[in-house]
């Protein structure tokens, strides 16, 4: 198998920071004030954006926060979250293989530092020519955001170029694009494993099961 062009995704595909930082952030967050998240936590937050979550989590535990503090006091239980991160199986061989090959990232926000912590010590520009970063209206459901990254990294079109992830959503519209799709197992995913596979060309449970 051979690609111009590699598109990754971070959380869940190149790191395990799915569960570590965003099922474990508000748990941590909670946790820094006293309280105990009560079960069914993360279904609850699931079915809300995020200034609803944040509401619900200063009302229903008595945070002594306002909306303008959780923002900032978030962000550094992420940041600190992001430093116990590791790579997945395989993250690194497979990156050092494909270090002749135009790599980019296209990823949910995430804290620059935490990013360039847990994607590589060195920091991350090693490992990618383009970052990219979307949310709301663009986010990995459209497929510009795809297209974008690719003419990023110099290619032609999605028929010479991999995206690699672990989300069903934007699995669906990679693959309405056309490109060659790599999807790797992750917990928080396990819902979605049936379909993921249907839909990729290469399903994997850790990166050393690459077929090149």
């Amino acid at each position: 198998m051979h690609r111009k062009q590699w598109i990754f995704d971070m959380d869940g595909t190149l790191t395990d920071s799915m569960t570590v930082v965003w099922q474990g952030a508000p748990l941590e967050l909670l946790r820094r004030y006293g309280r105990t998240a009560r079960p069914g936590i993360h279904d609850v937050l699931l079915s809300m954006g995020m200034v609803e979550g944040a509401e619900y989590l200063i009302r229903t535990y008595d945070l002594p926060l306002t909306l303008r503090d959780y923002e900032p006091a978030m962000r550094q239980v992420i940041r600190d979250l992001y430093k116990k991160v590791e790579l997945k199986p395989g993250v690194r061989e497979m990156l050092a293989r494909l270090k002749a090959e135009a790599c980019g990232c296209a990823s949910a926000p995430t804290p620059g530092r935490a990013v360039r912590r847990s994607a590589h010590p060195a920091g991350r520009r090693r490992l990618f020519r383009v970052l990219l970063h979307r949310t709301g209206a663009k986010s990995k459901a459209h497929p510009e955001v795809f297209r974008e990254v690719l003419e990023r990294l110099g290619g032609s079109g999605p028929a010479d170029a991999v995206v690699c992830e672990d989300a069903v959503y934007a699995t669906r519209t990679a693959r309405q694009c056309g490109f060659y799709l790599i999807d790797i197992e992750d917990e928080t995913s396990a819902a979605d494993q049936p379909e993921l596979q249907r839909l990729a060309d290469q399903y994997i449970t850790d990166w050393t099961q690459l077929d090149w």
